[in-house]
């Protein structure tokens, strides 16, 4: 048994458990509100459109999208025990399989492929080849949704260290260049700040604008462009 499937076998009881605490679905669901903030835009407007999310987890992202009419959205992971906490907690359309073996034979299949938390688990040659097996289970039109660790942030390494398994974290430009690579077009990233609701996450708000403006400031000075995304991690979307 490798390192990955050593502690993916155990990835529940031994990390997120002890980063997170138990999950429930309340806990699930008070995500909802920032997932739309981040990834509502890249939703298509047909519900019978075919979604995926690789590396799913304990398939709270797929539980929201099924809640929003999404019924045919399903969800992957390696993890059995990932699977396992997804059954109980009631979350259907989630399924124990390795990404690449499930994805080879789908070709052209997916409307939308969500990876949120995956290619930094893979090593350089390995992220190349799960882009264009992805690249090829879209659609023409397609398209691939990113979360990753940010390398350009002053504590994206926070992210990149604090899982075991990661291998590699990424920039705008690195991640523009593996997308372009592997076929992919029209790259657009963003950040994961804040999302105001409250007073508490609206104060983290405005605290984190004013701290991005010191960072925009500082890269200015130094390299004569205030331009970057700084938070942890980064999100990406792409067109097949």
């Amino acid at each position: 048994m490798n390192y990955r499937n050593k502690i993916y076998s155990k990835y529940i009881s031994t990390f997120t458990t002890q980063i997170y605490g138990e999950a429930s679905v309340d806990d699930i669901k008070k995500q909802f509100y920032v997932w739309r903030k981040y990834f509502g835009r890249y939703l298509p407007e047909n519900k019978v459109a075919q979604v995926i999310e690789i590396g799913c987890g304990n398939g709270g992202f797929v539980y929201w999208l099924n809640s929003l009419g999404y019924k045919s959205a399903v969800g992957i992971d390696i993890s059995k025990e990932q699977v396992d906490l997804a059954y109980k907690l009631g979350i259907k359309n989630i399924f124990q399989h390795d990404l690449k073996e499930f994805l080879s034979d789908k070709i052209e299949i997916y409307d939308v492929v969500f990876a949120r938390d995956v290619i930094e688990h893979f090593t350089k040659d390995e992220v190349l080849e799960v882009l264009g097996i992805i690249y090829s289970s879209l659609k023409k039109g397609g398209i691939i949704v990113i979360q990753t660790p940010n390398a350009e942030s002053p504590f994206g390494s926070r992210y990149l260290y604090g899982d075991f398994t990661h291998e590699i974290a990424f920039t705008t430009s690195s991640l523009n260049s593996v997308l372009r690579i592997t076929g992919f077009r029209d790259a657009e990233f963003y950040p994961t700040s804040p999302v105001p609701k409250g007073l508490n996450s609206s104060l983290r708000y405005i605290l984190w604008k004013c701290i991005e403006a010191m960072l925009r400031f500082y890269m200015l000075v130094e390299t004569g462009s205030g331009k970057g995304i700084f938070t942890q991690n980064i999100i990406a979307i792409a067109k097949k």
